[in-house]
């Protein structure tokens, strides 16, 4: 199974469910996790670029998640 799937928390951005499968996404959804979404895939999630300037507009190499969430740790706003 590959491990593309990069899902951080809204709230505490945890990083503990950095490279799970399919399967380990809806377990963790399962488990508590709410208001999971996809917001980009696996090779955006993963760009870089060598020089600032050759970025897109909006571009932020905070972003390393492919999936956004709720954690079950943490409040839904």
């Amino acid at each position: 199974m590959r491990k593309t799937i990069r899902l951080a928390c809204r709230v505490c951005d945890r990083d503990d469910f950095d490279g799970i499968t399919a399967r380990q996404l809806k377990k963790a959804i399962e488990n508590g996790w709410k208001d999971v979404e996809r917001v980009q895939t696996y090779a955006q999630a993963c760009k870089t670029y060598k020089k600032a300037e050759d970025e897109p507009p909006g571009f932020s190499r905070l972003d390393w998640w492919t999936h956004l969430g709720n954690c079950r740790d943490c409040p839904c706003e």
